[in-house]
């Protein structure tokens, strides 16, 4: 789980909510126990085993002596040889507490009490076994009891009492509302206390939990809010070849749906894992109340249940791991298709595409049901192991009810019952809860493997660049691919001087845009320096080198916001005469006013609602407004259409001007007009001059110009 307590940097900020959630769990448990504790009267009053005032007195006793009572019923001293007249006798000990009072007194369990402070109940038939249980409850310090012992023996013994527990006098002041005489209005009077009593706890019980659901909930969906923030915060700081290698789809999917398993491991931590064992442990305490041995023999199937349960938590983490990667799969395949939409539907791929999609759906499918046959399989086996050890339990339990012993009565046993019942259900709950936190686990490692990665970082001591003047330049850049044994870029020495433009042409797969990324460190070389104005870039803080270079891709990149955020998005705090002059050098500002809404018109995902022409100008008007020293432009023009080309041609013309400028070109406008032309292959400068000494010098360039540019 050591990746899942990473969590807990975003939990314990939020201490007081979670100690709230704790005592309100607490709560819960204490108020159910009591809930189920109420079938005890209930049971006793209905069956006429005793009343109200005697079960609630005799439990004073046992907490003021440590001396516990049989109920009234038929005599075990019959068998014991003594007369018929006994019994009446109301009081016979069948425990004595040793940590109590009473357990230095030599007290036998089946002694019965004759007399209390002198006052002999054999000769006094009407003070009946409410009153005589009352007398010893509400006795001052000490009491005096007369002993007959099974020998028919007697001997006096005085028995120091602890000071009355704290809910005595409030037991005794609701006593007084029921009467003691066994009718049908005590029967009534009884029920209805005890149901009221019931009614009000439940009341309470419910707002306790609710507000312990909610407040864990609260906790739970702040904590992974806050691990978004600080993973994505990690994320878009993470080199470009991170994202390369591990997609941006599975990065999407750790994110979004990763962290969701995450939360779902907190909810369960701070809800279900310890409310439930918190239910198992006050239900314990009141089953040993009733009966220590039987609570005990159920008891002994936990360790068993613990094994399991480990068990099956570790083969949860594993199909859990496996379950993650194939959604990743499954998003990532979901996220190319609909984004190239037109594509698909283009080249009419829509059943290649549906069948790729069925072959990732089914793997996820596969390791979902793995995580479901577990799921499915805790509980039943948990179940079952309660069930049993209940069982067995209850056997005994009948047996010290209906044998010689007769050791528990009827109301005791169904209520003892009760009890280990709510256990065993609080057990079954919990047998969830250990391979959900696997999940949690599995998902929270793929999180951090994220939240860890490598970030781009300014350099020790970095010094700030200064706006370029002079030149940038390649010494022996060379440049792989992670997982990749063959050389992107390969020895490369380039020089451009400043305002120098420079077009980059080559093959596919020849390392232009590779070559180009080098420039604002997109990446990082594996050999070789970059240098601008003579210094290592490597050596210079991020920002005052990428603040003076603009970037325009082949893929246009807008954000689902307005026009004007777009073109400023390199300057948030353009003012809009800024981003109009931007757009009009970009030829973008007539088709903006036209829009809806003119530079406040959203532009949608992706882009949408403009043409792809629209999209460039866009860019293009984005990295005019930024004022660079360096430009790049990776097929800027290769979605700008024949009617609006000449004319930003010309724009990029103008604004080239003194600002040292790379071209990959597509067009041959975009060439013929350049200072130099530099010619790759496989990694490699294979030749560089001008459009006229390359169509006669290098091989390599005609053939390209004749078949890419010439058409």
């Amino acid at each position: 789980m050591i990746h899942f307590r990473r969590i807990f940097q975003y939990i314990f900020p939020q201490y007081k909510a979670i100690i709230l959630s704790v005592v309100c769990a607490l709560l819960v448990a204490i108020l159910f126990t009591l809930s189920i504790g109420a079938m005890l009267p209930m049971m006793r009053v209905m069956m006429e085993e005793e009343g109200l005032h005697g079960w609630v007195n005799r439990a004073i006793i046992k907490d003021r002596s440590g001396i516990t009572f049989y109920m009234v019923g038929p005599p075990k001293f019959i068998n014991a040889g003594l007369d018929d007249d006994r019994k009446a006798i109301p009081l016979r000990i069948k425990q004595v507490a040793r940590a109590k009072s009473a357990g230095a007194i030599k007290i036998g369990v089946d002694d019965v009490i004759v007399a209390v402070d002198n006052e002999d109940f054999k000769d006094n038939p009407a003070f009946s076994h409410d009153k005589l249980l009352e007398k010893i409850a509400k006795g001052q310090k000490e009491i005096k009891l007369r002993i007959e012992n099974l020998d028919r023996t007697f001997k006096t013994v005085t028995v120091p009492l602890d000071s009355s527990p704290f809910y005595a006098e409030l037991a005794w002041w609701m006593l007084d509302f029921v009467p003691r005489e066994q009718s049908p209005v005590f029967k009534r009077n009884c029920l209805i206390l005890i149901i009221s009593i019931l009614l009000v706890s439940t009341i309470l019980r419910c707002l306790a939990r609710f507000l312990q659901e909610y407040l864990v909930r609260c906790v739970a969906v702040s904590s992974v809010m806050m691990l978004r923030n600080d993973t994505y915060k990690q994320a878009i700081r993470m080199p470009l070849n991170f994202f390369s290698q591990e997609g941006i789809s599975d990065s999407m999917s750790r994110i979004l749906q990763d962290t969701n398993q995450i939360r779902s491991g907190i909810t369960t931590v701070f809800g279900k894992a310890i409310r439930e064992p918190l239910k198992m442990v006050s239900f314990a305490i009141g089953a040993y109340v009733i009966d220590a041995q039987m609570t005990t023999i159920v008891l002994l199937g936990a360790p068993v249940a613990g094994v399991l349960i480990s068990k099956l938590g570790k083969k949860m983490k594993k199909a859990t791991r496996r379950a993650l990667e194939s959604r990743s799969d499954v998003l990532g395949h979901l996220h190319g298709t609909l984004l190239g939409i037109r594509i698909v539907k283009g080249y009419h791929q829509e059943e290649r595409e549906s069948t790729e999609f069925m072959r990732h759906n089914n793997r996820l499918y596969e390791q979902q049901i793995r995580m479901e046959k577990i799921n499915a399989g805790s509980g039943p086996i948990l179940e079952g192991l309660g069930v049993t050890a209940a069982c067995i339990g209850m056997i005994f339990a009948a047996h010290w009810m209906t044998g010689g012993e007769e050791r528990m009565a009827t109301s005791d046993f169904f209520t003892l019952v009760g009890m280990l019942a709510v256990m065993a259900e609080s057990g079954r709950k919990l047998g969830d809860v250990y391979p959900r936190l696997q999940t949690a686990n599995a998902s929270a490692e793929r999180v951090y493997k994220l939240y860890d990665g490598v970030i781009e970082h300014d350099p020790l001591n970095g010094k700030v660049l200064a706006r370029t003047t002079q030149s940038v330049e390649m010494r022996n850049v060379s440049f792989t691919y992670p997982n990749s044994e063959k050389k992107t870029l390969d020895s490369i020495d380039l020089k451009v001087q400043a305002g120098e433009v420079v077009a980059v042409v080559g093959p596919n797969g020849s390392g232009k845009t590779t070559l180009l990324s080098m420039i604002p460190k997109f990446f990082v070389p594996s050999e070789g320096q970059v240098l601008i104005d003579g210094q290592d870039i490597s050596g210079v803080t991020l920002e005052s080198l990428r603040r003076q270079i603009g970037i325009v891709t082949q893929q246009t990149t807008v954000f689902n916001d307005t026009i004007a955020v777009n073109i400023a998005y390199g300057k948030p705090d353009a003012t809009d005469d800024e981003i109009r002059k931007a757009a009009q050098k970009a030829y973008a500002d007539d088709f903006i006013e036209n829009t809806t809404n003119g530079y406040n018109t959203i532009i949608g995902e992706q882009g949408a609602t403009l043409s792809g022409g629209q999209l460039q100008r866009i860019a293009i008007a984005r990295a005019i407004l930024l004022d660079p020293a360096i430009l790049i432009f990776d097929e800027a023009m290769s979605q700008i259409d024949s009617d609006s080309e000449a004319k930003i041609q010309k724009a990029l013309e103008e604004f080239s001007q003194g600002r040292t400028s790379f071209i990959i070109a597509h067009r041959l406008s975009t060439i013929i007009n350049s200072d130099r032309i530099i010619v790759m292959d496989e990694g490699k400068i294979v030749a560089q001059g001008k459009h006229k000494e390359l169509l006669a010098s290098s091989g390599l360039y005609k053939k390209l110009y004749e078949m890419q540019f010439a058409g």
